[in-house]
């Protein structure tokens, strides 16, 4: 749960650090393109970059309010957030090395509350998802098309800059 939770974090990261001017300093071999990927920024209109920033924002939006519930959740459980880091990169350990488990010293009491808090947040991450997925969708967007856009705007310094512009706007109102 919590891998798939930091992998769908990182994309929307990984995209948003791809637009940053670091990202821009590249080799004048990787700045030529290919006629697909060409053809692929003609098609994204200033509409289509709306879209995509304010899809981009209520994702943000959507995880951060999910990152709160699960710290809320651990918290809930008497536990901080270090020593839930602790168990769940042991449990992770364990899968390889049964031993690293043994290591931490985990009371069946904190096991018991470990596995209610991995199951509350399977429930909550799979509410962000559906929600991340319904914002989406009333942009009149789907993931593939997402994807599209987010792939022609990390290959075009303009783009990324277009779209730095609108999400600092989004992040104003």
């Amino acid at each position: 749960m919590l891998k798939r939770l930091l992998t769908a974090s990182s994309v929307v990261v990984l995209l948003l650090i791809g637009m940053t001017p670091a990202a821009i300093a590249q080799t004048q071999e990787s700045l030529q393109q290919s006629p697909i990927e060409i053809m692929a920024q003609a098609q994204i209109s200033n509409e289509d970059l709306d879209k995509f920033s304010r899809a981009i924002f209520q994702m943000l939006t959507i995880e951060q309010q999910f990152q709160e519930r699960i710290v809320r959740t651990i918290e809930g459980q008497g536990f901080s957030q270090e020593r839930f880091a602790e168990i769940y990169k042991a449990t992770v350990q364990a899968e390889e090395n049964p031993a690293a488990q043994a290591d931490l010293n985990i009371s069946p009491e904190e096991q018991e509350k470990f596995a209610q808090i991995m199951e509350e947040g399977k429930q909550i991450q799979e509410e962000s998802q559906e929600r991340q997925e319904q914002a989406i969708a009333s942009l009149g967007l789907n993931m593939d098309r997402l994807n599209e856009i987010g792939s022609a705007i990390q290959q075009n310094p303009q783009l990324q800059q277009q779209v730095r512009t609108r999400l600092e706007q989004l992040m104003e109102q």
